[in-house]
Formats: C-alpha cells, structure tokens, sequence
C-alpha cells in the first residue's frame, strides 16, 4: 500500500510541475518579451474579448485591471486602414503622454487641451453610445491621452496586404491610419462596448490613475 502511494504521489507531483509550467501562457510570454530592453516597471495587457487594460509588473503579477471600450466595427479584426473603425492588435509602445493636468504652459496640456475643443458630430459617425443621432461633442479625449505606435510592422503587413488586394479597384485607396491611443472620455455609458474609431477608452478617473503607471516607452499588447 505505502508502494503505491509513493507512486500516486510521485504522479501528483509531476502533473504539478505540468501544471505549472502550463501557467507560463501566451499572455505572459507576450509580456516578457514586450518588457525586454525596457527599463520602467510596468506594462500594459489589453484584452478587447474581455473588454479589459490589465496592469502588469515585471513578475508579471497583476497591479491593476480597468475595463474600456474600443473600435465599434462589430467584426473585431485588427485595424488595416483608416476609417475603418477597428482597433489595432499587437505589440505598441506609448509614444506620448498628453494630460489635462499638466502645467498649462507645456506641450502636454496644449496639444489635449486643442484636441478636446474639437467637436464630433453624429453626422460624420462621431455619437453617444446607443443615440445614433446625439453629437459626442468636444472633450472626447478626456483628461488623458496617452498615444500609441501603430502602425507597427504586422500594421504596414496588413496594410500592404490589403492595398495589393484592392489596387484594381476604383476610387481612392485610404491610408493606414494613424492616431491610435490610450485616452479618456465624455461617453462613460460606451465603457465596456465597441463604441470608438479605433482608439482604446477608459473612464477618465481610471485614466488618470492609470498615469501613474505610464511613461514614453511603455510596451502596450493588445490582443483579441
């Protein structure tokens, strides 16, 4: 009895080890790599099935989990062109940080505070989450708008793709895109909905706090 036991327990352990060398899943291997040749703590995960940004260390242990909402085309594939209302998938690093808190006389506060004067109307496809008809108005970048780098080079691939496939056809061909970020809101009723042009939305106190964990470089993965 005791022989057998030994063996169930020598079983048990193995499948234990199994188990948790299993734990090392493609988000974590995402992370680690994407931490690689950067120097800050922390690094941004996110999950557009889920709907969530997670904050993660350099353990990769989670700090903080938020939810948001992204681009509102339904079918959910990663950004090609501009326009077309997806949200990028892949590798990114934050290339700017621009805050509504910021002293007013830097670049920061100028340059959001120029963006947010500028106002979205239904009409061109700018409205509230659920009322087609209803103008998202101005402030729609909220307090924080913390830029991205795409296109990346899985972008430029898609893109290139996607030209090669519709050169014959007529009219104009639109460009890639660009302008893709991490920022605030005046719709917090779209959080947790496709509800944007391509850009990741937060609700404005969590992207204030989110700041604290953000600087020029941190890597962004985003995933489906």
């Amino acid at each position: 009895m005791n022989k057998y036991k030994s063996i169930f327990s020598l079983i048990v352990s193995a499948l234990s080890l199994v188990l948790a060398v299993s734990c090392s899943t493609e988000k974590d291997r995402l992370l680690k790599n994407a931490l690689k040749g950067f120097e800050g703590n922390y690094a941004v995960y996110v999950d557009k099935g889920s709907f969530t940004l997670t904050v993660y260390d350099r353990d990769i242990k989670t700090i903080k989990k938020y939810p948001i909402a992204y681009g509102l085309n339904p079918d959910r594939k990663p950004k090609i062109h501009e326009g077309d209302n997806r949200t990028p998938e892949g590798l990114y690093h934050v290339t700017e940080v621009l805050s509504m808190d910021a002293s007013g006389n830097t670049e920061s506060y100028r340059k959001l505070a120029i963006m947010n004067r500028f106002y979205f109307r239904a009409s061109q496809g700018h409205h509230r989450y659920g009322k087609p008809h209803e103008d998202i108005g101005d402030n729609a970048y909220g307090s924080r708008f913390f830029r991205l780098s795409y296109p990346n080079d899985m972008d430029m691939q898609r893109y290139e793709k996607f030209k090669s496939s519709n050169h014959h056809k007529s009219g104009k061909i639109p460009g890639i895109g660009g302008g893709i970020a991490i920022h605030g809101n005046n719709d917090p009723e779209s959080i947790g909905h496709l509800a944007s042009s391509g850009c990741v939305r937060m609700y404005n106190d969590h992207i204030i706090e989110l700041e604290k964990y953000i600087q020029v470089g941190t890597p962004v993965v985003i995933k489906k």
